[in-house]
């Protein structure tokens, strides 16, 4: 599976990366996941490291979008971290619209985005 995820209820925060293209059982086996981890612990604070996106299934499109309107309100903050050109200008612009404390990291400061998810209030 091209993604890994973990859940740490103590500090309230879930990891997520990935690493190759997005199949849709890959989709349908996490997503439940994460929505009832945002549920019960919500507030949450979400690490999201890209270290490569190879694509993902198309039928994931409205999936996906349904999934971000029902788990967006409960993530307080969220590290967005990865090396591909085009996340840290998107990753500000869904911040700009978003009420999500949104910040993009290069992947050598991966250590750092784990400190500012920690520290977050």
């Amino acid at each position: 599976m091209p993604i890994t995820y973990h859940e740490d209820p103590a500090t309230r925060t879930a990891e997520l990366s990935v690493n190759g293209r997005i199949t849709r059982s890959d989709f349908d086996t996490l997503a439940p996941k994460f929505e009832a981890f945002a549920e019960t612990y919500g507030p949450i604070r979400l690490i999201e490291i890209v270290e490569s996106l190879g694509g993902f299934d198309p039928s994931l499109i409205w999936k996906g979008l349904k999934l971000d309107f029902r788990v967006i309100p409960r993530i307080s903050h969220c590290a967005v971290v990865g090396d591909a050109p085009w996340l840290s200008p998107l990753t500000r612009a869904s911040g700009a619209v978003l009420p999500v404390k949104l910040r993009a990291f290069p992947m050598a400061e991966l250590a750092a985005a784990r400190a500012w998810i920690a520290a977050a209030d």
